[in-house]
């Protein structure tokens, strides 16, 4: 084999994973509050991706490529979920920037992750420390965007229409 064959085939395997994370993934910026014992740390911001489904194999694709651990997720009365995903401001944006050129409906998710991610080297990601204003707006700002795009609305109560006529079915 040669190498364009070895780029192509893995282009081509970053595309399935992308069009993975793209239907049953998420692409997020996470946050929790400083505690009650320590108040006047900062909030803590991070970059996280991550998925679940029913199928094994496909967790265990992700595990091979970008690390981490498959988890298992029991439900009773359901199939058995198997989770992959991983968190760190480091490790998400070189996950994310392989399979940006390929993602569609997280793209602009994604991003922002990277975006937020960036501006570690300039101001570190301190997580007891006290960081400037700006940064901490900046953050927050990111953050809300990302979760404004992750929003799940409220389900659609649109009628099924016939084709044949335009005639709402009963």
């Amino acid at each position: 084999m040669n190498k364009s064959q070895d780029n192509q085939r893995e282009a081509i395997f970053l595309s399935y994973l992308a069009g993975i994370v793209d239907g049953e993934g998420t692409i997020r910026i996470g946050a929790t509050n400083p505690s009650a014992k320590h108040p006047n740390r900062n909030i803590i911001y991070y970059a996280s991706i991550g998925l679940g489904m029913t199928d094994k194999a496909v967790i265990e694709l992700f595990v091979k490529k970008f690390g981490a651990k498959l988890r298992k997720e029991c439900v009773p009365n359901r199939k058995m979920i198997y989770r992959w995903g991983t968190c760190g401001n480091e490790a998400v944006p070189k996950i994310i920037k392989k399979l940006l050129p390929y993602l569609i409906v997280k793209k602009k998710q994604a991003k922002l992750v990277i975006k937020f991610c960036e501006n570690r080297k300039t101001t570190g990601f301190r997580r007891n420390k006290k960081l400037p204003i700006s940064e901490l707006r900046r953050r927050e700002e990111l953050y809300w965007k990302v979760k404004k795009l992750n929003a799940v609305g409220a389900p659609a109560t649109t009628k099924q229409e016939d084709t044949r006529e335009g005639e709402a079915m009963v």
